[in-house]
């Protein structure tokens, strides 16, 4: 094939992969990083706020978030955000300004439940 063919059809496939990788940068997760808690409620909030969003756990197939699991964070979009995280037993946390305009993940861990009530 003649390079004048070439050419177009390998910057066509270089824009096209880039295009895909945009789309993937924009899904967010939750790690859950506890050793044995489970949580039953994500919310999330633009930083200081406070007017949560829907209940991210229900993206999970069983609703529940366990230990070690990944949570897809759906209908956000890039910014600071505080989380609100509920747990089994119906206690509560904050765990406040979350970067998620360059990163797509974010995690709780033990030390994050030490102020729930």
């Amino acid at each position: 094939m003649p390079r004048t063919v070439w050419l177009p059809l390998i910057v066509g496939v270089a824009v096209m992969c880039g295009g895909f990788d945009a789309l993937a940068a924009d899904r967010f997760f939750l790690y859950n990083l506890t050793a044995s808690t489970t949580f039953t409620g994500v919310y999330l909030a633009p930083a200081g706020s406070g007017h949560w969003g829907d209940n991210q756990a229900l993206n999970d197939k069983d609703k529940e978030v366990d230990p070690s699991e990944r949570l897809q964070i759906k209908d956000i979009a890039r910014g600071r955000f505080d989380a609100k995280i509920v747990d089994k037993a119906g206690r509560t946390c904050i765990k406040r300004a979350i970067d998620l305009g360059n990163d797509t993940t974010f995690d709780i861990r033990d030390s994050d439940l030490k102020d729930c009530h």
